[in-house]
């Protein structure tokens, strides 16, 4: 059985099953597929359809075709709201599409807030399993800042783990918001490097504050972070 791994085309053929409204076979869902640039034979869609099937998203009807079920209906307005998020996001994270260093200030005069208070609630609500969690990608780090590796990557993923380790839906929600697009993050570290710091050193001292459960020094040493990328940014400009 073959994996669907674009939602997109899931959400297409669900949206094709609920206006027709009638069973549609694999030739009719192919054609409007191909109509929105899929280019897909109709035994791979075939395929498709059979996997959606199995996951309950369509139900064969005899030998007229597939119709939604009830958990079709259900991913539909799921899939929905996921490209009405996705599009709100991209318009939002245009205002940052370019990496001048006025807008990166401007991006952590929003991250300064939400990431401190994001610290304070970890170090109160992280569970043991959020704690490994940080204490390995912080780990992690440290190795590829000595092997002069880029981090960035781990960089934002620290900050999501804090994110989810503070309990609170709404700041995990705006930090994924605000580290959606990748290149401000490796744009981060450039600068952090020209300057001589290495995330890690402070990103260690963030996470041992929340190990120790202390949300002062959580708080502390998370507005340090920031400050010190505030001022790295800023001298690069002078």
């Amino acid at each position: 059985m073959m994996q669907i791994k674009d939602e997109n085309v899931v959400y297409d053929i669900l949206l094709y099953l609920k206006e027709r409204g009638v069973p549609e076979g694999a030739g009719s869902v192919q054609r409007h597929l191909n109509e929105k640039g899929y280019n897909m034979a109709e035994a791979t869609v075939g395929r498709l359809l059979r996997e959606m099937d199995c996951r309950g998203f369509t139900e064969k009807q005899s030998n007229q075709g597939r119709t939604l079920s009830e958990a079709g209906i259900s991913r539909l307005r799921e899939l929905e709201e996921w490209k009405w998020q996705d599009k709100w996001t991209e318009g939002f994270m245009d205002v940052f599409d370019k990496t001048e260093r006025s807008r990166l200030l401007d991006l952590l005069t929003a991250r300064r807030p939400v990431e401190i208070e994001v610290a304070r609630l970890a170090a109160k609500n992280a569970t043991d399993e959020d704690i490994a969690k940080l204490r390995y990608i912080v780990e992690e780090q440290e190795s590829l800042a000595q092997s002069r590796k880029p981090v960035s990557h781990l960089d934002t993923e620290f900050h999501r783990l804090l994110a989810k380790a503070s309990s609170n839906q709404i700041l995990e929600a705006i930090v994924e918001l605000l580290r959606k697009k990748q290149e401000y993050a490796k744009e981060f570290e450039v600068i952090r490097r020209k300057a001589g710091h290495i995330y890690n050193t402070e990103h260690r001292k963030i996470f041992e504050a929340i190990e120790q459960r202390d949300s002062e020094l959580a708080e502390l040493t998370m507005k340090r972070h920031l400050d010190n990328l505030v001022q790295s940014v800023e001298d690069t400009e002078a």
